[in-house]
């Protein structure tokens, strides 16, 4: 018995040095999208004390205001990148539709770069079709490239959604979300995503969610945020948050959690 204790150890080492978490740090990323129409919204969700990631539509009445004040409070801005969506419903100023030509793709895309000032990354609003098209997410990771350091963020409008794969492809640093925590504007819903949010955080370490500046959701962060604290959680920006997923590279699964109820329609 005594002569196989050391090989025993030994494997029972391996198992502990092989199965233990990457990082043990829990971190989440929060993206608020659809900021730009509505200044007082847009403003409350900036106030939030927490490092949320304000998602900015281009060509809005209050787009450049709103990346100032953002910066202003140290959050970090994306770029929310209108894309064509399935059920064609009406396009915000921007959208990247599917009959464009490449030059007018890329012209459109330039032109809401520069009507977002201080735009970390981008991601998609709607996008249903588009981003299923592998040469038009070919011409987007292509020019995106060429503005450097930018990272994707896929919304996984769509199941089919193969934006993320594109950018691997053009070495772009990106990540897919893992919850749409306000579907709808239900509290019941909000109430149990945010708890999936955390769940899918304390399992495996870290996660993404997106949320809208609704009154409903801007009212249950105000509310809420505070839990992520309770559990050892810290909300980073999601270029950070990119970063943390790469070292769990290896350990990726499908997580990404269809959207439900009557808005996801649109997306």
């Amino acid at each position: 018995m005594r002569r196989h204790l050391p090989l025993a150890i030994f494997v029972f080492s391996i198992f502990i040095l092989f199965n233990a978490p990457v990082n043990a740090e829990k971190v989440a990323s929060i993206i608020i999208d659809d900021v730009g129409n509505n200044f007082q919204h847009g403003q409350d969700v900036i106030n939030l004390p927490a490092a949320l990631t304000i998602a900015i539509l281009p060509q809005t009445t209050y787009a450049k205001d709103l990346a100032r004040l953002a910066a202003k409070n140290n959050k970090e801005i994306m770029l929310h990148l209108p894309m064509q969506s399935v059920e064609h419903h009406d396009h915000s100023p921007g959208a990247l539709k599917l009959h464009m030509t490449r030059r007018e793709f890329n012209e459109q895309l330039r032109s809401n770069l520069n009507s977002v000032p201080y735009v970390r990354g981008v991601n998609n609003h709607m996008g249903s079709l588009l981003t299923r098209h592998p040469g038009h997410m070919t011409w987007l990771m292509d020019e995106l490239s060429r503005h450097g350091g930018l990272y994707f963020i896929d919304s996984k409008t769509t199941s089919k959604s193969i934006a993320d794969k594109i950018a691997v492809e053009y070495n772009i640093p990106n990540l897919s979300r893992d919850f749409f925590l306000d579907p709808d504007h239900e509290e019941n819903t909000l109430r149990r995503q945010f708890d999936r949010f955390i769940q899918r955080i304390n399992r495996r370490g870290y996660a993404l969610a997106i949320a809208h500046p609704y009154p409903e959701t801007i009212k249950f962060l105000q509310n809420h945020l505070d839990e992520l604290n309770k559990q050892g959680i810290t909300l980073i920006p999601v270029s950070n948050l990119i970063r943390t997923a790469n070292q769990h590279i290896n350990k990726r699964e499908d997580h990404n959690v269809a959207c439900t109820g009557a808005a996801c329609s649109r997306l």
